[in-house]
């Protein structure tokens, strides 16, 4: 019998990144109903690249990172209900544990269809996109297996997606396979809901800098995330780590001009947050939850946006709905009882295709055991409606997180045109350059010259003369991004570092003395940059 990991499991257990003295251990047999041992089924931790195969007796054992304390282990064989049972590390028993597989339904032959008609391609990008995300990583991802996937519309045109046997995911971003053991899956395009468990398997490379890439991919994923958000939330070092966080307190889906974050708050429109009043942390579970009874607002302040709503902070953000009041989620940020949380904006892009396992964290991530604490009035405060603290965890909980990525407001503003007749310059720019860089394309600009100083880019034309003007001495070109001018060396290379070369539609320059459009602003000459909005 062919196991449904065949792709994956020819699995070396994961070498873990925590030392083998603090880790804790697991160890069993898996049955089928008579008696008989299962060999070769997988067995796994969710949500992580902690797995195994039994041995031809059925026999496991796993070492889990003393960092996480809870798992929720999963069992599968083709031709058996998979088994899913949370542990914790506290349990009484944890060694010789037994497990029995039910008979399930026998998976049918696959029929590979030639041709797939224009209805079911409509479908499929759909769900592609909906389980991908549409992440800067989106185009490095593949989905190995999807004649897998039936796809149908149920009554409100939204697509349901199916499949008997777990899809896999190639992530070539990260150097990562993912086996998708898919619950649930429904999206109208921009609403998508999706519930399974996952199984993260490195990809093997000897290449030293195909490593330092997914090192950097993955460093920059986990970053910006919602992920790190919660961590970052559990250590008190939001704004250390680049968040920030606001209450909505009037609901605004247009926004006619541009605005800031101090006028809002003026307005009382947003009030300002801290960590304390969003999160507690629960002893008794080991589990923190994050709760509020107004959207929170979270401004992701280590990247930065073209088009941006709020003037004072250029940066992506998301908006949090906490429909249920609360959810909960470890100390490694995975939501154990998301509890219908809805997230919109910048969050709700995320997908597969910036997904890491649990067991990952940055090379210099450390832990700090939180100082949160909640007692159990705080607990009925947070939740008072058959809310029981001690039931959180005690079953696995899909992932019922709904991720909407339509924009979380509008911008309406009058745009301002420059009197340019033409750019001196233009670069052509063609599909093949979407894995390159933004300081790569400014390179093929005659005269701008791009050096990079540890890491940090600097950018100016030849010849520049300082006393022509620019901004406070710096010799680095103005920026006009979608029509927004601004001259502000600081704000023109976070601009720049954020840009995705695949977002890109015109690229060209205006040089130093021919800007009299843009007056002694644009002395240092203009790099002018048009997006696919």
């Amino acid at each position: 019998m062919k196991s449904i990991f065949t792709i994956l499991f020819c699995l070396i257990v994961p070498t873990l990144l925590f030392s083998q003295n603090v880790s804790w251990q697991i160890s069993g047999k898996v049955l089928e109903k008579s008696r008989m041992a299962v060999p070769f089924a997988n067995v796994y931790i969710n949500n992580t690249s902690i797995g195994t195969s039994t041995n031809q007796n059925g026999e496991f054992s796993l070492n889990i990172p003393a960092r996480i304390q809870k798992i929720e282990l999963v069992i599968s064989f083709v031709g058996y209900v998979t088994l899913k049972k949370s542990i914790s590390k506290n349990d009484i028993k944890l060694q010789n544990l037994t497990f029995i597989l039910q008979n399930g339904v026998e998976l049918n032959e696959v029929k590979v269809i030639a041709k797939h008609d224009r209805e079911w391609k409509r479908k499929w990008r759909v769900f592609n996109r909906g389980l991908l995300g549409e992440s800067d990583f989106y185009k490095d991802c593949i989905i190995l297996n999807p004649e897998i996937v039936k796809l149908t519309y149920d009554k409100d045109k939204k697509v349901i997606a199916t499949a008997n046997e777990p899809i896999i995911i190639q992530n070539n971003a990260f150097g990562l396979k993912i086996a998708f053991q898919m619950e649930k899956f429904e999206s109208d395009g921009d609403k998508t809901f999706y519930a399974g468990y996952k199984f993260f398997e490195n990809i093997d490379s000897s290449a030293a800098t195909q490593q330092k890439k997914w090192a950097r991919n993955k460093k920059r994923a986990y970053n910006d995330s919602f992920r790190n958000f919660l961590v970052s939330l559990t250590q008190k070092k939001l704004s250390t780590n680049g968040f920030a966080i606001f209450k909505v307190l009037k609901v605004k889906e247009m926004y006619y001009g541009r605005t800031t974050i101090a006028n809002e708050i003026a307005n009382g429109a947003l009030t300002e947050c801290t960590a304390e009043e969003i999160c507690s942390y629960d002893a008794k579970t080991d589990e923190f939850f994050i709760h509020s009874d107004k959207s929170l607002m979270v401004f992701v302040t280590n990247s930065y946006t073209p088009l941006r709503v709020f003037a004072d902070y250029p940066n992506p953000y998301s908006i949090i709905n906490l429909i249920n009041s609360y959810a909960a989620f470890t100390k490694n940020g995975w939501l154990s009882k998301p509890n219908g949380i809805l997230i919109q904006g910048y969050w709700g892009r995320e997908g597969f295709s910036n997904m890491l396992p649990e067991d990952y964290f940055p090379d210099n991530f450390q832990y700090q055991d939180s100082t949160f604490a909640m007692n159990e009035n705080q607990m009925q405060a947070i939740a008072p409606k058959n809310f029981k603290p001690d039931a959180v965890s005690t079953n696995i909980v899909l992932q019922d997180i709904l991720y909407d990525k339509s924009p979380v407001a509008e911008l309406k503003e009058e745009k301002k045109e420059f009197a340019i007749v033409s750019n001196d310059i233009n670069v052509r720019i063609s599909e093949s350059d979407a894995n390159l860089s933004i300081f790569d394309l400014l390179r093929r600009i005659p005269g701008l010259v791009v050096t990079n100083v540890l890491g940090s880019y600097q950018i100016h034309f030849r010849g520049t003369n300082t006393n022509l003007g620019g901004s406070g001495g710096s010799i680095t070109p103005a920026l006009v991004l979608d029509g927004t001018f601004m001259d502000d060396e600081e704000t023109v290379m976070n601009m720049l570092n954020s840009l995705n070369v695949g977002d890109i539609k015109e690229l060209g320059a205006v040089k130093y003395g021919n800007s009299a459009a843009f007056g002694s602003r644009g002395g240092n000459g203009t790099i002018v940059i048009t997006t696919k909005k």
